[in-house]
C-alpha cells in the first residue's frame, strides 16, 4: 500500500511539475514567482520554510521532547516577535528594493545595493556558515527518527 502512495505522490510532483515549466521563461520566474507572488503569498512561504526547519525540527524534535507541551511557548514567541516583526518591519521595504535592484537573493541584494562583489561574497559566506549547524543539526534528527522508526540500523553502519 505505501508503494501505491508513493507511485502517486510521484505522479502528482510529476504533473506539477510539467504544468509549471511552461509557465517559466526566466531565472525571476523560477527563483520569484516573476515578482507577481502577493504579500501574503510571500509571507506564507517564508513562514513555512522558516519555521519547518527551525520550530518543527528544532524545538519539537529536541525541546519539545526534553521539556514537553511547556516549551511551546518558545515557538509561539518566536512566531509572533520573530516572524511578525519581520514581516512588518521589514518585508515592505526589502520587497520595494529588490525589485528596483533587480536581485533574486539576499547575497545579490546586498552587492547592488552597496555596490561591493566584496559584500556579496561576504554574505554569502555568512549564510553558508549559520546554514552549517542546521544541516548537521538535521542530518542527526534524521538519523534518530530512522532509528525510532527502525529503517536505520546504526550497528550496521
Amino acid at each position: 500500500m505505501k508503494y501505491v502512495f508513493l507511485a502517486m505522490f510521484v505522479c502528482i510532483m510529476i504533473s506539477i511539475g510539467i504544468y509549471s515549466r511552461k509557465k517559466i521563461n526566466s531565472v525571476q520566474d523560477f527563483l520569484l514567482g516573476g515578482r507577481k507572488m502577493g504579500p501574503w503569498i510571500t509571507a506564507f512561504a517564508y513562514g513555512t520554510t522558516y519555521f519547518s526547519a527551525v520550530i518543527f525540527v528544532g524545538y519539537a524534535g529536541r525541546i519539545g521532547w526534553n521539556f514537553g507541551l511547556s516549551s511551546m511557548w518558545i515557538g509561539i514567541g518566536n512566531a509572533v516577535v520573530g516572524s511578525l516583526l519581520a514581516w512588518l518591519v521589514l518585508a515592505k521595504r526589502t520587497r520595494k528594493m529588490t525589485h528596483e535592484l533587480n536581485a533574486s537573493t539576499m547575497p545579490e541584494f546586498f552587492e547592488k545595493r552597496y555596490g561591493s562583489k566584496s559584500m556579496k561574497v561576504f554574505s554569502a559566506f555568512i549564510i553558508f556558515i549559520f546554514l552549517l549547524p542546521n544541516f548537521f543539526f538535521l542530518f542527526d534528527f534524521s538519523k534518530i527518527f530512522l532509528v525510532r522508526c527502525h529503517y536505520f540500523n546504526p550497528n550496521n553502519a
